[in-house]
Protein backbone atom coordinates (compact mmCIF):
# COMPACT_ATOMS: atom_id res chain seq x y z
CA UNK A 1 0.00 0.00 0.00
CA UNK A 2 3.05 2.52 1.26
CA UNK A 3 4.42 1.09 -2.04
CA UNK A 4 1.95 2.34 -4.52
CA UNK A 5 1.13 6.00 -2.47
CA UNK A 6 5.19 6.53 -3.08
CA UNK A 7 4.97 5.60 -6.79
CA UNK A 8 1.91 7.98 -7.73
CA UNK A 9 3.60 11.07 -5.83
CA UNK A 10 6.66 10.18 -7.74
CA UNK A 11 4.50 10.06 -11.08
CA UNK A 12 2.76 13.23 -10.08
CA UNK A 13 5.69 15.10 -9.54
CA UNK A 14 7.04 13.51 -13.00
CA UNK A 15 4.44 15.47 -14.45
CA UNK A 16 4.77 18.82 -12.83
CA UNK A 17 8.52 18.64 -14.00
CA UNK A 18 7.74 17.75 -17.69
CA UNK A 19 4.57 20.54 -17.73
CA UNK A 20 6.90 23.12 -16.33
CA UNK A 21 9.77 22.29 -18.36
CA UNK A 22 7.52 22.66 -21.61
CA UNK A 23 6.41 25.84 -20.16
CA UNK A 24 9.62 27.52 -19.83
CA UNK A 25 11.59 26.19 -22.66
CA UNK A 26 12.51 27.51 -25.53
CA UNK A 27 10.13 27.27 -28.83
CA UNK A 28 11.15 23.61 -30.07
CA UNK A 29 11.32 24.48 -33.93
CA UNK A 30 11.16 20.50 -34.94
CA UNK A 31 7.90 19.88 -33.34
CA UNK A 32 7.14 23.05 -34.65
CA UNK A 33 7.72 22.26 -38.12
CA UNK A 34 6.35 18.77 -37.61
CA UNK A 35 2.53 19.72 -36.57
CA UNK A 36 3.04 22.32 -39.15
CA UNK A 37 3.76 19.80 -42.11
CA UNK A 38 0.65 17.73 -40.76
CA UNK A 39 -1.53 21.02 -40.74
CA UNK A 40 -0.67 21.53 -44.41
CA UNK A 41 -1.12 17.73 -45.51
CA UNK A 42 -4.52 17.81 -43.54
CA UNK A 43 -5.47 21.41 -45.52
CA UNK A 44 -4.77 19.19 -48.99
CA UNK A 45 -7.36 16.44 -47.97
CA UNK A 46 -9.68 19.10 -47.62
CA UNK A 47 -9.84 17.90 -43.34
CA UNK A 48 -9.35 21.77 -42.79
CA UNK A 49 -11.06 21.38 -38.62
CA UNK A 50 -7.82 18.70 -37.73
CA UNK A 51 -5.57 20.86 -39.73
CA UNK A 52 -6.45 23.66 -37.25
CA UNK A 53 -5.49 21.61 -34.22
CA UNK A 54 -2.80 20.74 -36.09
CA UNK A 55 -1.50 24.53 -36.30
CA UNK A 56 -2.69 25.42 -32.84
CA UNK A 57 -0.17 22.52 -31.89
CA UNK A 58 2.44 24.00 -33.98
CA UNK A 59 1.94 27.95 -32.45
CA UNK A 60 2.43 26.06 -29.04
CA UNK A 61 5.71 25.17 -29.79
CA UNK A 62 6.42 28.77 -31.71
CA UNK A 63 3.87 31.25 -31.30
CA UNK A 64 5.89 34.05 -33.23
CA UNK A 65 5.81 32.28 -36.65
CA UNK A 66 4.19 34.18 -38.96
CA UNK A 67 3.91 31.66 -41.20
CA UNK A 68 2.35 29.22 -38.87
CA UNK A 69 -0.63 32.21 -38.40
CA UNK A 70 -1.18 32.24 -42.25
CA UNK A 71 -1.49 28.74 -42.79
CA UNK A 72 -4.06 28.41 -39.80
CA UNK A 73 -5.82 31.71 -41.52
CA UNK A 74 -6.07 30.07 -44.53
CA UNK A 75 -7.71 26.87 -42.60
CA UNK A 76 -10.26 29.39 -40.91
CA UNK A 77 -11.19 30.66 -44.21
CA UNK A 78 -12.09 27.43 -45.60
CA UNK A 79 -14.12 26.70 -42.83
CA UNK A 80 -15.91 30.09 -43.19
CA UNK A 81 -14.75 31.46 -39.22
CA UNK A 82 -13.96 34.81 -41.36
CA UNK A 83 -12.99 36.72 -37.77
CA UNK A 84 -10.76 34.41 -37.29
CA UNK A 85 -9.03 34.70 -40.33
CA UNK A 86 -8.23 38.51 -40.10
CA UNK A 87 -7.45 38.01 -36.57
CA UNK A 88 -4.45 35.27 -37.35
CA UNK A 89 -3.47 37.48 -40.46
CA UNK A 90 -2.90 40.88 -38.59
CA UNK A 91 -1.09 38.88 -35.81
CA UNK A 92 1.09 37.14 -38.91
CA UNK A 93 1.59 40.97 -40.13
CA UNK A 94 2.65 42.11 -36.90
CA UNK A 95 4.66 39.64 -36.24
CA UNK A 96 6.43 40.01 -39.84
CA UNK A 97 4.91 43.23 -41.59
CA UNK A 98 6.81 42.27 -44.84
CA UNK A 99 5.19 38.37 -45.23
CA UNK A 100 3.83 38.87 -49.26
CA UNK A 101 1.08 35.81 -48.22
CA UNK A 102 -0.18 37.53 -45.72
CA UNK A 103 -0.84 40.65 -47.10
CA UNK A 104 -2.20 38.65 -50.37
CA UNK A 105 -4.75 37.11 -48.16
CA UNK A 106 -5.88 40.10 -46.64
CA UNK A 107 -6.14 41.90 -49.66
CA UNK A 108 -8.67 38.67 -50.45
CA UNK A 109 -10.25 38.86 -47.30
CA UNK A 110 -11.54 42.45 -47.84
CA UNK A 111 -12.31 41.87 -50.84
CA UNK A 112 -14.89 38.81 -49.76
CA UNK A 113 -16.04 40.99 -47.16
CA UNK A 114 -16.59 43.70 -49.71
CA UNK A 115 -14.62 46.29 -47.68
CA UNK A 116 -13.15 47.79 -50.51
CA UNK A 117 -11.12 50.70 -48.74
CA UNK A 118 -9.09 48.86 -47.15
CA UNK A 119 -8.84 45.84 -50.04
CA UNK A 120 -7.67 48.72 -52.20
CA UNK A 121 -4.77 49.94 -49.42
CA UNK A 122 -3.47 46.43 -49.30
CA UNK A 123 -3.32 46.29 -52.67
CA UNK A 124 -1.49 49.42 -53.15
CA UNK A 125 0.83 48.16 -50.53
CA UNK A 126 1.74 44.74 -52.34
CA UNK A 127 1.88 47.00 -55.50
CA UNK A 128 4.15 49.41 -53.73
CA UNK A 129 6.41 46.36 -53.11
CA UNK A 130 6.34 44.72 -56.38
CA UNK A 131 5.07 46.83 -58.95
CA UNK A 132 5.40 44.20 -62.15
CA UNK A 133 3.57 41.65 -60.46
CA UNK A 134 0.26 41.40 -62.69
CA UNK A 135 -2.03 40.40 -60.32
CA UNK A 136 -1.95 43.27 -57.81
CA UNK A 137 -2.41 45.37 -61.46
CA UNK A 138 -5.50 43.93 -62.17
CA UNK A 139 -7.02 43.15 -58.61
CA UNK A 140 -6.52 47.00 -58.39
CA UNK A 141 -8.34 47.52 -61.80
CA UNK A 142 -11.09 45.78 -60.57
CA UNK A 143 -11.38 47.51 -57.20
CA UNK A 144 -11.30 50.50 -59.06
CA UNK A 145 -14.24 49.51 -61.29
CA UNK A 146 -16.15 48.03 -58.40
CA UNK A 147 -16.06 51.26 -57.02
CA UNK A 148 -16.56 53.18 -60.37
CA UNK A 149 -13.58 54.98 -60.70
CA UNK A 150 -13.81 54.42 -64.00
CA UNK A 151 -10.60 56.60 -65.51
CA UNK A 152 -8.19 54.54 -62.63
CA UNK A 153 -9.52 51.40 -63.67
CA UNK A 154 -8.58 51.98 -67.10
CA UNK A 155 -5.14 52.91 -66.15
CA UNK A 156 -4.66 50.07 -64.14
CA UNK A 157 -5.53 48.14 -67.06
CA UNK A 158 -3.11 50.00 -68.89
CA UNK A 159 -0.75 49.41 -66.92
CA UNK A 160 -0.94 46.22 -66.72
CA UNK A 161 -0.72 45.73 -70.53
CA UNK A 162 2.69 48.11 -70.46
CA UNK A 163 3.94 45.23 -67.75
CA UNK A 164 2.94 42.33 -70.61
CA UNK A 165 1.91 43.26 -73.49
CA UNK A 166 0.71 39.75 -74.00
CA UNK A 167 -1.92 40.82 -71.06
CA UNK A 168 -4.50 42.13 -73.46
CA UNK A 169 -7.45 40.63 -71.87
CA UNK A 170 -6.86 44.11 -69.70
CA UNK A 171 -7.32 46.23 -72.62
CA UNK A 172 -10.41 44.55 -73.38
CA UNK A 173 -11.80 45.36 -70.04
CA UNK A 174 -10.69 48.96 -70.50
CA UNK A 175 -12.41 49.20 -74.05
CA UNK A 176 -15.44 47.86 -72.55
CA UNK A 177 -15.32 50.69 -69.94
CA UNK A 178 -14.47 53.53 -72.00
CA UNK A 179 -17.75 52.56 -74.80
CA UNK A 180 -20.28 52.02 -71.92
CA UNK A 181 -18.98 54.74 -69.97
CA UNK A 182 -18.96 56.97 -73.19
CA UNK A 183 -15.78 57.95 -72.48
CA UNK A 184 -14.74 57.90 -75.74
CA UNK A 185 -11.16 59.91 -76.16
CA UNK A 186 -10.01 56.76 -73.72
CA UNK A 187 -11.74 54.65 -75.70
CA UNK A 188 -9.60 55.54 -78.85
CA UNK A 189 -6.54 55.45 -76.72
CA UNK A 190 -7.22 51.74 -75.67
CA UNK A 191 -8.34 50.83 -79.61
CA UNK A 192 -4.89 52.49 -80.68
CA UNK A 193 -3.41 49.67 -78.01
CA UNK A 194 -5.03 46.89 -78.97
CA UNK A 195 -4.17 47.68 -82.60
CA UNK A 196 -0.37 47.13 -81.98
CA UNK A 197 -1.14 44.01 -80.97
CA UNK A 198 -3.84 43.18 -83.58
CA UNK A 199 -3.24 45.57 -86.30
CA UNK A 200 -5.99 43.71 -88.66
CA UNK A 201 -8.56 42.76 -86.40
CA UNK A 202 -11.44 44.45 -88.14
CA UNK A 203 -13.65 44.88 -85.61
CA UNK A 204 -11.11 46.64 -83.98
CA UNK A 205 -10.66 48.77 -86.60
CA UNK A 206 -13.99 49.48 -87.41
CA UNK A 207 -14.57 50.73 -83.44
CA UNK A 208 -11.54 52.93 -83.89
CA UNK A 209 -13.08 54.60 -87.06
CA UNK A 210 -16.82 54.96 -85.50
CA UNK A 211 -14.95 56.33 -82.11
CA UNK A 212 -12.66 59.33 -84.24
CA UNK A 213 -15.76 60.38 -86.17
CA UNK A 214 -18.04 60.45 -82.92
CA UNK A 215 -14.61 62.95 -81.19
CA UNK A 216 -14.08 64.53 -84.76
CA UNK A 217 -11.18 62.96 -85.11
CA UNK A 218 -11.43 63.04 -89.21
CA UNK A 219 -7.51 62.53 -89.90
CA UNK A 220 -7.68 59.29 -87.57
CA UNK A 221 -10.70 58.10 -89.18
CA UNK A 222 -9.50 58.32 -92.51
CA UNK A 223 -6.41 56.32 -91.46
CA UNK A 224 -8.66 53.59 -90.23
CA UNK A 225 -10.73 53.38 -93.20
CA UNK A 226 -7.91 53.16 -95.50
CA UNK A 227 -6.62 50.59 -93.37
CA UNK A 228 -9.67 48.34 -93.74
CA UNK A 229 -9.41 49.05 -97.26
CA UNK A 230 -6.03 47.60 -97.56
CA UNK A 231 -7.60 44.17 -95.30
CA UNK A 232 -10.85 44.19 -96.79
CA UNK A 233 -9.96 45.65 -100.59
CA UNK A 234 -12.25 48.66 -102.68
CA UNK A 235 -15.82 48.96 -102.08
CA UNK A 236 -18.83 52.08 -102.89
CA UNK A 237 -19.18 51.84 -99.17
CA UNK A 238 -15.42 52.86 -98.10
CA UNK A 239 -14.76 55.41 -101.34
CA UNK A 240 -18.16 57.05 -99.91
CA UNK A 241 -16.20 57.09 -96.02
CA UNK A 242 -13.30 58.21 -97.40
CA UNK A 243 -15.24 61.17 -99.46
CA UNK A 244 -17.43 62.00 -96.79
CA UNK A 245 -14.41 62.26 -94.34
CA UNK A 246 -12.24 64.37 -96.85
CA UNK A 247 -15.51 66.81 -97.15
CA UNK A 248 -15.22 67.43 -93.55
CA UNK A 249 -11.67 68.09 -93.81
CA UNK A 250 -12.55 70.70 -96.40
CA UNK A 251 -10.58 68.78 -99.41
CA UNK A 252 -13.30 69.29 -101.48
CA UNK A 253 -11.65 68.25 -104.58
CA UNK A 254 -10.24 64.73 -103.02
CA UNK A 255 -13.62 63.82 -101.65
CA UNK A 256 -14.97 64.06 -105.34
CA UNK A 257 -12.42 62.31 -107.08
CA UNK A 258 -13.19 59.46 -104.46
CA UNK A 259 -16.74 59.40 -105.51
CA UNK A 260 -15.35 59.20 -109.28
CA UNK A 261 -13.56 56.25 -108.05
CA UNK A 262 -16.76 55.00 -106.42
CA UNK A 263 -18.54 55.64 -109.96
CA UNK A 264 -15.97 53.79 -112.01
CA UNK A 265 -16.61 50.69 -109.57
CA UNK A 266 -20.46 50.04 -109.38
CA UNK A 267 -21.89 53.28 -111.58
CA UNK A 268 -25.46 51.85 -110.60
CA UNK A 269 -25.09 52.32 -106.49
CA UNK A 270 -28.23 54.61 -105.89
CA UNK A 271 -25.86 55.79 -103.09
CA UNK A 272 -22.97 56.35 -105.21
CA UNK A 273 -24.77 58.35 -107.60
CA UNK A 274 -26.35 60.55 -104.71
CA UNK A 275 -23.48 61.61 -102.97
CA UNK A 276 -21.76 62.07 -106.23
CA UNK A 277 -24.60 64.70 -106.95
CA UNK A 278 -24.20 65.94 -104.17
CA UNK A 279 -21.17 67.30 -104.23
CA UNK A 280 -21.50 68.67 -107.70
CA UNK A 281 -24.44 70.82 -106.37
CA UNK A 282 -22.09 72.00 -103.44
CA UNK A 283 -19.47 72.44 -105.32
CA UNK A 284 -21.73 74.47 -107.91
CA UNK A 285 -21.42 72.09 -110.85
CA UNK A 286 -25.10 71.82 -111.87
CA UNK A 287 -24.59 70.73 -115.11
CA UNK A 288 -22.58 67.98 -114.03
CA UNK A 289 -25.21 67.22 -111.40
CA UNK A 290 -27.64 67.09 -113.79
CA UNK A 291 -26.50 64.15 -115.50
CA UNK A 292 -25.24 61.77 -112.78
CA UNK A 293 -29.08 63.09 -111.49
CA UNK A 294 -30.85 61.38 -114.69
CA UNK A 295 -29.42 58.41 -113.89
CA UNK A 296 -30.93 58.25 -110.46
CA UNK A 297 -34.65 59.30 -112.10
CA UNK A 298 -33.79 56.77 -115.08
CA UNK A 299 -32.84 54.24 -112.94
CA UNK A 300 -34.49 54.66 -109.52
CA UNK A 301 -37.87 56.10 -110.46
CA UNK A 302 -39.32 54.86 -106.76
CA UNK A 303 -36.82 56.77 -104.92
CA UNK A 304 -37.34 60.83 -104.61
CA UNK A 305 -33.97 61.82 -104.25
CA UNK A 306 -33.58 62.49 -107.86
CA UNK A 307 -36.36 64.98 -108.18
CA UNK A 308 -35.60 66.30 -105.32
CA UNK A 309 -31.65 67.32 -105.83
CA UNK A 310 -33.43 68.54 -109.41
CA UNK A 311 -36.28 70.67 -106.76
CA UNK A 312 -33.05 72.01 -104.59
CA UNK A 313 -30.84 73.22 -107.94
CA UNK A 314 -34.04 74.90 -108.97
CA UNK A 315 -33.85 76.93 -105.20
CA UNK A 316 -30.86 77.45 -104.89
CA UNK A 317 -30.59 79.86 -108.52
CA UNK A 318 -34.18 81.59 -106.61
CA UNK A 319 -36.44 79.67 -108.96
CA UNK A 320 -39.34 78.19 -107.23
CA UNK A 321 -41.71 77.74 -110.35
CA UNK A 322 -39.15 75.25 -111.49
CA UNK A 323 -38.93 73.55 -108.30
CA UNK A 324 -42.57 73.32 -108.40
CA UNK A 325 -42.98 71.99 -111.70
CA UNK A 326 -40.65 68.78 -110.51
CA UNK A 327 -42.27 67.96 -107.43
CA UNK A 328 -46.16 69.10 -108.26
CA UNK A 329 -46.29 66.20 -110.75
CA UNK A 330 -44.86 63.35 -108.45
CA UNK A 331 -46.21 64.83 -104.86
CA UNK A 332 -48.97 62.24 -104.24
CA UNK A 333 -46.71 59.64 -105.08
CA UNK A 334 -44.24 60.71 -102.29
CA UNK A 335 -46.93 62.00 -100.26
CA UNK A 336 -45.25 60.38 -97.40
CA UNK A 337 -41.66 61.62 -98.14
CA UNK A 338 -40.82 64.74 -95.34
CA UNK A 339 -37.98 66.68 -97.60
CA UNK A 340 -39.95 66.07 -100.84
CA UNK A 341 -43.22 67.60 -98.97
CA UNK A 342 -41.05 70.34 -97.42
CA UNK A 343 -39.36 71.59 -100.27
CA UNK A 344 -42.12 71.76 -102.25
CA UNK A 345 -44.16 73.98 -99.38
CA UNK A 346 -40.84 76.01 -99.17
CA UNK A 347 -41.23 76.58 -102.97
CA UNK A 348 -45.11 77.92 -103.12
CA UNK A 349 -43.83 79.80 -99.64
CA UNK A 350 -41.39 81.48 -102.00
CA UNK A 351 -43.89 82.20 -104.59
CA UNK A 352 -45.98 83.04 -102.32
CA UNK A 353 -48.53 80.79 -102.82
CA UNK A 354 -49.35 80.70 -99.00
CA UNK A 355 -52.63 78.24 -99.34
CA UNK A 356 -50.39 75.31 -100.99
CA UNK A 357 -47.33 76.21 -99.15
CA UNK A 358 -49.32 75.70 -96.04
CA UNK A 359 -51.03 72.18 -97.01
CA UNK A 360 -47.69 70.80 -97.92
CA UNK A 361 -45.41 72.00 -95.07
CA UNK A 362 -48.64 70.90 -92.74
CA UNK A 363 -47.97 67.69 -94.18
CA UNK A 364 -44.27 67.78 -93.86
CA UNK A 365 -45.44 68.39 -90.24
CA UNK A 366 -47.35 65.49 -90.05
CA UNK A 367 -44.64 63.53 -91.34
CA UNK A 368 -41.96 64.77 -89.12
CA UNK A 369 -43.47 66.62 -86.18
CA UNK A 370 -40.28 68.00 -84.26
CA UNK A 371 -38.79 69.76 -87.75
CA UNK A 372 -38.59 73.24 -86.52
CA UNK A 373 -37.55 74.52 -89.77
CA UNK A 374 -41.22 73.46 -91.03
CA UNK A 375 -42.86 75.24 -87.58
CA UNK A 376 -40.52 78.36 -88.21
CA UNK A 377 -41.67 78.57 -92.23
CA UNK A 378 -45.68 77.94 -91.48
CA UNK A 379 -45.35 80.60 -88.83
CA UNK A 380 -44.03 83.44 -91.22
CA UNK A 381 -46.98 81.93 -93.53
CA UNK A 382 -49.53 82.81 -90.82
CA UNK A 383 -47.99 85.88 -90.32
CA UNK A 384 -47.78 86.77 -94.06
CA UNK A 385 -51.63 86.16 -93.70
CA UNK A 386 -52.61 87.72 -90.50
CA UNK A 387 -53.47 84.41 -88.65
CA UNK A 388 -51.86 85.57 -86.06
CA UNK A 389 -53.41 82.98 -83.70
CA UNK A 390 -51.82 80.39 -85.17
CA UNK A 391 -48.36 82.05 -85.58
CA UNK A 392 -48.13 82.89 -82.04
CA UNK A 393 -48.65 79.09 -81.29
CA UNK A 394 -45.73 78.01 -83.19
CA UNK A 395 -43.37 80.60 -82.18
CA UNK A 396 -44.44 79.70 -78.01
CA UNK A 397 -44.32 76.00 -79.22
CA UNK A 398 -40.73 76.56 -80.67
CA UNK A 399 -39.69 78.93 -77.71
CA UNK A 400 -41.01 75.86 -75.17
CA UNK A 401 -39.51 73.51 -76.74
CA UNK A 402 -35.59 75.36 -76.97
CA UNK A 403 -35.16 78.36 -75.27
CA UNK A 404 -31.76 79.13 -76.88
CA UNK A 405 -34.03 79.86 -80.31
CA UNK A 406 -33.11 83.12 -81.04
CA UNK A 407 -34.72 82.97 -84.18
CA UNK A 408 -38.14 82.46 -82.37
CA UNK A 409 -37.49 85.10 -80.15
CA UNK A 410 -36.97 87.79 -83.02
CA UNK A 411 -39.66 86.49 -85.57
CA UNK A 412 -42.15 86.49 -82.61
CA UNK A 413 -41.34 90.03 -81.48
CA UNK A 414 -41.10 91.09 -85.28
CA UNK A 415 -44.63 89.83 -85.95
CA UNK A 416 -46.16 91.62 -82.82
CA UNK A 417 -44.23 95.01 -83.17
CA UNK A 418 -45.49 94.96 -86.84
CA UNK A 419 -49.17 94.53 -85.88
CA UNK A 420 -48.71 96.86 -82.76
CA UNK A 421 -49.42 94.47 -80.20
CA UNK A 422 -47.77 93.95 -76.78
CA UNK A 423 -45.06 95.88 -77.45
CA UNK A 424 -43.56 95.58 -73.90
CA UNK A 425 -43.44 91.69 -74.42
CA UNK A 426 -42.27 92.10 -78.10
CA UNK A 427 -39.05 93.88 -76.74
CA UNK A 428 -38.78 91.40 -73.66
CA UNK A 429 -38.89 88.43 -76.96
CA UNK A 430 -36.43 90.67 -79.03
CA UNK A 431 -33.69 91.61 -75.88
CA UNK A 432 -33.81 87.40 -75.53
CA UNK A 433 -32.95 87.06 -79.36
CA UNK A 434 -29.51 89.29 -78.64
CA UNK A 435 -28.62 87.75 -75.28
CA UNK A 436 -28.74 84.42 -77.32
CA UNK A 437 -27.02 86.42 -80.69
CA UNK A 438 -25.14 89.63 -79.99
CA UNK A 439 -24.04 89.57 -82.98
CA UNK A 440 -27.15 89.36 -85.35
CA UNK A 441 -27.45 92.44 -87.34
CA UNK A 442 -31.43 91.60 -88.27
CA UNK A 443 -32.26 90.79 -84.26
CA UNK A 444 -30.43 94.26 -83.16
CA UNK A 445 -32.57 96.08 -85.57
CA UNK A 446 -35.62 94.89 -84.19
CA UNK A 447 -34.89 95.70 -80.82
CA UNK A 448 -34.30 99.16 -82.21
CA UNK A 449 -37.56 99.28 -84.04
CA UNK A 450 -39.76 98.66 -81.01
CA UNK A 451 -37.63 101.15 -78.83
CA UNK A 452 -38.90 103.38 -82.15
CA UNK A 453 -42.42 101.91 -81.69
CA UNK A 454 -41.96 103.17 -78.08
CA UNK A 455 -41.17 106.35 -78.77
CA UNK A 456 -37.69 105.42 -77.07
CA UNK A 457 -35.47 107.37 -80.09
CA UNK A 458 -32.35 107.33 -78.49
CA UNK A 459 -32.05 103.68 -77.91
CA UNK A 460 -33.43 102.69 -81.15
CA UNK A 461 -30.73 104.90 -82.99
CA UNK A 462 -28.17 103.04 -80.67
CA UNK A 463 -29.44 99.59 -81.60
CA UNK A 464 -30.06 100.23 -85.59
CA UNK A 465 -26.69 101.88 -85.49
CA UNK A 466 -25.02 98.73 -84.26
CA UNK A 467 -27.11 96.43 -86.55
CA UNK A 468 -25.93 98.93 -89.72
CA UNK A 469 -21.85 98.23 -88.05
CA UNK A 470 -22.43 94.65 -88.92
CA UNK A 471 -24.71 94.40 -92.11
CA UNK A 472 -23.51 97.94 -93.54
CA UNK A 473 -25.37 97.42 -97.00
CA UNK A 474 -28.92 96.44 -95.59
CA UNK A 475 -31.45 98.59 -97.37
CA UNK A 476 -34.28 97.84 -94.82
CA UNK A 477 -32.26 98.76 -91.89
CA UNK A 478 -31.26 102.23 -93.52
CA UNK A 479 -34.39 102.77 -94.00
CA UNK A 480 -35.38 102.05 -90.18
CA UNK A 481 -32.74 104.36 -89.10
CA UNK A 482 -33.47 107.37 -91.34
CA UNK A 483 -37.33 107.00 -90.16
CA UNK A 484 -36.62 106.82 -86.94
CA UNK A 485 -34.17 109.90 -86.78
CA UNK A 486 -36.66 112.15 -89.09
CA UNK A 487 -39.38 111.23 -86.86
CA UNK A 488 -36.88 111.52 -83.53
CA UNK A 489 -36.48 115.43 -85.50
CA UNK A 490 -40.42 116.31 -86.27
CA UNK A 491 -41.19 115.31 -82.59
CA UNK A 492 -38.11 117.68 -80.98
CA UNK A 493 -38.45 120.41 -83.55
CA UNK A 494 -41.76 122.32 -81.66
CA UNK A 495 -40.45 122.09 -78.52
CA UNK A 496 -37.86 123.65 -79.61
CA UNK A 497 -39.41 126.50 -81.72
CA UNK A 498 -40.96 127.01 -77.97
CA UNK A 499 -37.99 127.20 -76.13
CA UNK A 500 -37.02 129.83 -78.44
CA UNK A 501 -40.09 131.66 -78.58
CA UNK A 502 -40.51 131.68 -75.00
CA UNK A 503 -36.79 133.50 -74.49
Amino acid sequence: MTKKIFSFKLISIWIIFFWFTIVNAEPNEELALHHFMQGEFLINQGNYALAVLEFQDALAFDPNAATIHVSIADAYRRLGKMKRVEDHLLIALDLDPSDIEAKEMLGQYFIAQQNYVNAERTFKELNSLDSLNLDYVFTLADLARVNKKWDLAIDYYIKGYNIDSQASNGLEQALQISLTTNNFTRAEQVCLLLLDEDPDNIKLLETLRDLSLFTKAYEVAFNTIEKIEKVQGSSAEIYIQKSALQEELKNESRALQFMYEAYSLDSLNLDVLQRLVTLLIDQKENEKALLYNEKIINYFPNDSRGFINIALMALSGEKPDDAINILKEKSEKFFEDFTFQYLLGTAYYQNKNFSDAKFHLNQALIIYPQSRNTKHNLALIHDAINEWGQSDKLYMELIASDSTDAQAYNNFAYSLVERKDNLDFALDLALNAIRIEPKSAAYLDTVGWIYYKLEQFDKAIKYVEESLLIDSNNVIIKEHLNEIINNKTKINSPKEDQAGNHD
